[in-house]
């Protein structure tokens, strides 16, 4: 099986590459391959159930590791497995891996062909390099924010990652040990996320975008809904409010697991070292949208988890969020389709939640109404909940999201200030939310809308 790995890299190399064949397969490399050990190609990005998300995603490999290691033989593994929809960019033969306080000029033309695969929407780009400064990482990582592409850091698995010793002989550098162990101590410093989550892929993004229209041109014209332009405030006119414009989209399509804030939050980094992260990092799932909801902060995608999805949603999750409250265990899943002016999309969730607790206290909305999409419920506040008759299932890939850390240490202490004063916010207005409630008890009976004859639920849709 070796074999005829290293044959069909081979095979595919004149064209995947940007370079001289004979230097990319040195004979090292090619003892290398064949001397790979059981386990070292085990990603679940090489197993055939993820191969059909990945081809329809859009995501940057960012592979790291010391010179030897294995790297290039993974990246052509990668390669040959995707294909027709990938491109691997290799700094071998052309930069000498070193500690340097700077990053050599030659990166700026390897950057070019990153940006030029971007550009075209090239599916799998595979950056195969030590990796091992952080600049550089940041530099990757902000072209990879720019064209809203997917990143995963991989590493390979090779039994002599790590042995300077047996790298040294490995190594087409030819590196002594002494620089070697200097660049492995770049490499120890773990690198972490911004957020953890699934990521939508490029074809069920632009399917749940039409949905989540949909659903917001059918709620806009319903004369329920006018009834309540007020709860949007100075936003509605007289002549209403355009929930399309409204809402503001940015960035990949994604459910949040956990937030990380570059490995700072409280628990981020045991969530990094739990083996379900490590199983899953990279893996595709198929996430169920059950519903899609409103508020006049922002607009969502309700997401129903299954026990293995659960098992990489954080406990207490939903306490942390309301701590007064005992909320189902990943209640709090969503995806944000929008936000209003000067709203984070961590509200989404929080919005959610909202619900969930009324829910939870019995409450099925102070109006109801059946549409083509589904069951459509009003709670006041501008709070509208849709729960859908066919659910829509979307496909997926488990990962980090690793923006350019752009914000200094006072910025970042104000930020730390804003979020505590939006959780003093928050548990204000969940009492008010409650009074108000309380005072439209009366006027239930005024507001109801007949429900028509409902469809037939449990069907779903696979985008």
């Amino acid at each position: 099986m070796l074999i005829s790995c290293t044959k069909l890299v081979s095979r595919f190399v004149q064209k995947i590459c940007p370079f001289n064949r004979r230097q990319f397969f040195s004979n090292k490399m090619q003892e290398q391959a064949l001397e790979r050990a059981e386990g070292s190609l085990a990603f679940p990005f090489l197993d055939e159930a993820s191969v059909e998300a990945y081809r329809e995603s859009r995501t940057i490999f960012i592979i790291r590791g010391l010179p030897g290691s294995g790297k290039s033989t993974l990246a052509c593994t990668i390669a040959g497995k995707y294909e027709a929809v990938c491109k691997v960019i290799s700094a071998d033969q052309k930069i000498r891996p070193e500690v340097s306080p700077a990053l050599p000029e030659e990166y700026k033309a390897l950057d070019e062909e990153v940006v030029h695969c971007c550009k075209e929407g090239v599916a799998v780009v595979v950056i195969d390099d030590t990796n091992h400064q952080w600049e550089r990482l940041e530099k990757l990582f902000d072209i990879a924010s720019e064209y809203q592409y997917l990143v995963h850091l991989v590493e390979p698995k090779t039994p002599w990652k790590n042995d300077c010793a047996e790298l040294e002989k490995k190594s087409q550098w030819k590196l002594p040990q002494s620089e070697l162990n200097n660049l492995r101590g770049s490499l120890e410093e773990a690198v972490y996320p911004l957020f953890y989550g699934w990521f939508l892929t490029h074809k069920s993004q632009s399917h749940t975008n039409e949905k989540g229209k949909k659903f917001l041109k059918t709620l806009g014209e319903l004369d329920e809904f006018k009834e309540h332009w007020d709860d949007f405030g100075e936003a509605a006119s007289e002549t209403g409010i355009n929930l399309e414009e409204y809402f503001e989209r940015k960035g990949i399509l994604h459910c949040t697991t956990k937030y990380s804030d570059y490995g700072k939050v409280k628990g981020a980094q045991e969530y990094t070292e739990l083996e379900a992260v490590k199983k899953f990092y990279s893996s595709a799932f198929c996430l169920q949208i059950s519903g899609f909801f409103i508020t006049p902060r922002t607009a969502g995608a309700r997401v129903r988890l299954t026990d293995k999805q659960l098992e990489l949603w954080p406990a207490g999750s939903e306490k942390e969020a309301m701590p007064s409250e005992e909320l189902p265990h990943g209640s709090r899943a969503h995806i944000t389709l929008g936000c209003a002016k000067d709203v984070e999309p961590k509200q989404t969730g929080l919005d959610l939640l909202e619900f969930v607790k009324l829910e939870k206290e019995g409450q099925q909305g102070l109006a109801e109404k059946d549409i083509d999409q589904g069951k459509l419920r009003y709670f006041g506040k501008g709070m509208w909940m849709l729960e859908l008759y066919e659910k829509v299932t979307v496909k997926t890939v488990f990962g980090g999201f690793y923006p350019k850390h752009k914000e200094g240490k006072e910025e970042s202490k104000e930020k730390e200030e804003a979020v505590e004063e939006n959780k003093e916010g928050e548990e204000k207005a969940v009492e008010e939310n409650k009074e108000g409630e309380e005072k439209k008890d009366s006027k239930t009976s005024q507001q109801e809308v007949k429900p028509t004859e409902g469809k037939k639920k449990g069907k779903c849709t696979i985008i």
